[in-house]
């Protein structure tokens, strides 16, 4: 509960239940009247709530699963009459608790106390079991089956909202945006040919718009970056032998939409030289995107060559390669290597990697190197197997979060899954047969990240 809330006497609770009564103690020009909430129609798990205001104030929604309340929203950006705050991270067909309270440095005034009830999620939404507790992040991330959506699911790993997208196409990442009003996701076709109507698709938390921008043969991923510019990989076709090779770029979209090729496969690599795995159906493969925005460089993971490569975002040089096809980092002996793998996360000289084949057996893990960059060697120092072992043929993911534990999405097996840094598993969430996860990303809260709290 945020600092200086004030809780109601249960007479004056019994009084919220009739709109607005005289229960509050506040002054009563700073008192937030008008009160409603209404569930959204295009996600049921969304509750805009409005209020008046006889002055120009900002003030916050307090709401919870009881008349105790216990959670908050950030504060409003702006001082305003007519107010209107978005739930979000609400669970499906549940009765919610909520007042207004207007702020000044302090609780101001209040509304009372009173409730609404939340929609029920739609067909096809896929079942979800939970096994552990020990998690307090929301993880976005698409699902992809009989049901194609994007979807959030809070820490307890329950469906809390849900993008339905009926285009024949699939999603394999989903991004809160950095203006904290939208989703970002991509609609595009990896497992066949690529799609030529591919699209990045923004849509608003609570529904009430989506837009799209069409970028031509979208591949698995995109980044936003600090200034709103979207880069996506992109497949890219060149001749190589009089033939059509298919290669990718890192393709650049600015907030006015303006599309610019920044890097592409030939930037680096020569086909006659590296021709990577299979490469009549794809040379490089490129199939994972992160961005360090202090540093302006991209990392870009290639599934054909089994190998990440680190690219100046100005000069389009490859400041290092790390795998086994073009490599300038060596394995360091005893070092596992991984093969065909998916997402990974540097972390100044440390890469957690998703290795979908390297294992022995029909298995997929997680391994981390120490990269030593004057001797251009990687270390292995640890590794993570799911119990009981899963195969994710495609996608799969790993996060190193701040206090040591590993997040792992393990994509078409399935399963979520957070470990600690002494290598249990911690909490695990299982989908339903036919259900796979895209890439994911997390978040401590579906509010704007550089909002105010009270």
């Amino acid at each position: 509960m945020a600092p200086g809330t004030r809780l109601l006497s249960t007479a004056c609770y019994a009084a919220a239940m009739l709109t607005i009564s005289a229960c509050s103690d506040s002054n009563d020009a700073e008192r937030p009247r008008n009160v409603s909430a209404e569930v959204s129609e295009k996600i049921s798990t969304v509750v805009a709530v409005r209020w008046h205001t006889d002055q120009a104030s900002i003030g916050y929604v307090e709401y919870g699963p009881s008349p105790e309340l216990g959670f908050n929203t950030p504060l409003e950006d702006a001082e305003t009459k007519e107010h209107s705050y978005n739930l979000l991270g609400l669970t499906a067909e549940t009765t919610y608790y909520y007042r207004v309270v207007t702020w000044d440095g302090r609780n101001a005034g209040a509304s009372d106390v009173t409730t609404f009830t939340t929609g029920a999620l739609p067909l096809g939404v896929p079942r979800l079991t939970r096994k552990g507790d020990a998690n307090d992040l929301f993880t976005i991330v698409p699902i992809l089956g009989s049901t194609t959506a994007v979807t959030i699911l809070n820490p307890k790993g329950e469906v809390v909202w849900y993008h339905t997208d009926d285009r024949d196409l699939d999603f394999y990442r989903a991004r809160l945006s950095l203006n904290g009003k939208d989703l970002l996701y991509n609609a595009a076709s990896i497992s066949g040919d690529p799609a030529e109507n591919s699209e990045l698709v923004r849509v608003a938390l609570d529904g009430s718009s989506t837009s799209s921008i069409k970028v031509p043969l979208l591949a698995h991923d995109f980044v936003e970056h600090p200034d709103g510019t979207l880069a996506a990989m992109v497949v890219e076709y060149g001749d190589f032998d009089g033939k059509q090779l298919r290669g990718d770029k890192i393709v650049e979209i600015d907030p006015n939409g303006t599309q610019t090729t920044i890097w592409t496969s030939w930037d680096c690599f020569d086909p006659a030289v590296e021709p990577g795995d299979d490469i009549e159906l794809g040379w490089t493969f490129a199939n994972a995107l992160d961005y360090d925005p202090t540093e302006q460089k991209y990392y870009l993971g290639m599934r054909n060559f089994s190998s990440i490569a680190k690219i100046d975002r100005a000069t389009h040089a490859c400041e290092w390669v790390f795998g086994t096809t073009a490599s300038t980092i060596e394995f360091a002996p005893g070092s596992g290597q991984f093969l065909h793998q998916h997402q990974f996360q540097v972390r100044g000289n440390r890469i957690v990697v998703f290795d979908n084949d390297g294992s022995l057996g029909e298995e997929s893990r997680v391994l981390e190197y120490e990269l030593d960059f004057e001797a251009n060697r990687a270390t292995q120092i640890w590794s993570y197997v799911s119990d009981p072992t899963v195969h994710t043929f495609v996608l799969g993911e790993p996060t190193r979060l701040p206090n040591g534990d590993t997040f792992i999405d393990w994509g078409t097996a399935g399963q979520l899954e957070r470990v600690n840094a002494a290598g249990e598993s911690i909490w695990k969430v299982n989908s339903a047969a036919g259900t796979v996860f895209g890439f994911n990303t997390l978040a401590p809260t579906l509010y704007s990240a550089t909002a105010k709290n009270p």
